[in-house]
């Protein structure tokens, strides 16, 4: 990933430990930034298998043909790839902002290459 886009987007990756009483100690990836609904709509998108099988083809879509709107969703944050952005909406305020969606392609991919690193997700401590 681009380092601009990292400095621009505060993009952090973490693998945190959690300690479940159940289940004890494992690894959960984690990605943060400075937009608070790209950070939601990116950790539901936690396995690597849906974002290349659904949200990057979506994306390749909206840059191939960027006045149709395209858009994806996750339990907290909508999205609509839409004329090369990409606008966030959440349930209780509606739109909420925007980023570039070639800038949104390249955190996306960088979230998925980071999920396929070790120590996987889930694995435990």
């Amino acid at each position: 990933m681009n380092q601009n886009i990292i400095n621009q987007y505060s993009i952090s990756f973490q693998n945190r430990v959690d300690n479940w009483d159940i289940f004890g100690k494992e690894i959960n990836k984690i990605i943060t930034t400075n937009n608070k609904y790209l950070t939601s709509f990116l950790i539901s998108w936690n396995s690597v298998e849906q974002i290349n099988n659904s949200l990057l083809p979506d994306i390749n879509q909206a840059l191939i043909s960027p006045n149709i709107e395209v858009d994806s969703d996750s339990a907290t944050v909508d999205i609509i790839m839409f004329n090369n952005l990409v606008d966030f909406y959440d349930d209780s305020n509606g739109y909420v902002n925007s980023i570039p969606l070639q800038d949104f392609k390249e955190i996306v991919t960088g979230w998925r290459d980071f999920l396929k690193t070790l120590p996987l997700g889930g694995s435990k401590v």
